[in-house]
């Protein structure tokens, strides 16, 4: 037992002497460090986001689901592999990341699954990081998708009050030399309410279902949210008015 033990310390010392830039076979180092999940990006009074961990972030989400049918999140994401590229010997950079997959679950405060879990696709190239430092680039997460959705605008709807949950995700790439690397499972939390945003009726009301009128031309529009945060609701993207929309989950 003992000799098989040293065997093995043997054989990871003697692959960490000869990893290139630091990139070392699974079987010697957890993956999950290398990439990682830095924190959820905060929208800018326009709505856009700034891909880099000086940036303001948020840390929970807001929503109604009376106006949303589903919620994604923009995620930084870092990289910590080590530039392995070199021009003088024309070797091409491989620490690079494709990210590739997102799988995501959903649980109460009390740590009770609200859904079965699933996994989405996402996109972005992470670059390596640099000494000390990472690479940065962000990835669009669906946090709740359209069941979940749905399962939570019901309760929230019975409960006439919001409904706090924790959604948890793992975030896969793959390298460009060919190695599958995720990140550690990270959470976020998410209230979630029903109709609980102002909402505002046109005058007349009947612009809300017909803006072409003369009457309607000039009344201006109403300033929304950006997503993730809760704000007021112009009856105008509703084609009815704010009564008749919310009644109309009753039927």
């Amino acid at each position: 037992m003992n000799a098989s033990r040293g065997l093995a310390t043997k054989l990871c010392a003697l692959a960490l002497l000869t990893a290139s830039g630091g990139l070392l076979a699974s079987a010697c180092a957890d993956n999950e460090s290398s990439l990682f999940v830095r924190m959820r990006m905060a929208r800018s009074g326009d709505c856009t986001v700034s891909c880099s961990p000086g940036e303001l972030f948020w840390t929970e989400d807001a929503i109604d689901a009376a106006y949303v049918g589903s919620h994604s999140a923009t995620i930084l994401v870092g990289n910590q592999i080590v530039e392995r590229g070199n021009s003088d010997v024309l070797r091409t950079e491989t620490s690079r990341v494709q990210l590739y997959e997102a799988e995501v679950r959903v649980f109460d405060m009390e740590g009770n699954a609200v859904n079965d879990g699933y996994v989405v696709p996402i996109n972005g190239v992470v670059d390596p990081g640099t000494s000390s430092d990472a690479g940065y680039n962000c990835t669009e997460v669906l946090l709740l998708d359209g069941a979940t959705m749905d399962a939570l605008r019901l309760q929230a709807a019975e409960l006439r009050r919001e409904v706090e949950v924790v959604t948890t995700m793992v975030l896969r790439g793959r390298t460009l030399g060919g190695q599958e690397v995720e990140t550690a499972e990270w959470s976020y939390p998410v209230r979630v309410c029903f109709g609980c945003s102002r909402c505002v009726d046109t005058i007349p009301p009947t612009c809300c279902s017909d803006s072409s009128s003369e009457d309607c031309k000039d009344q201006e529009d109403v300033e929304s949210a950006c997503p993730g945060r809760r704000g007021t609701q112009d009856c105008r993207n509703l084609g009815q008015t704010c009564a008749e929309y919310i009644a109309s989950f009753d039927r």
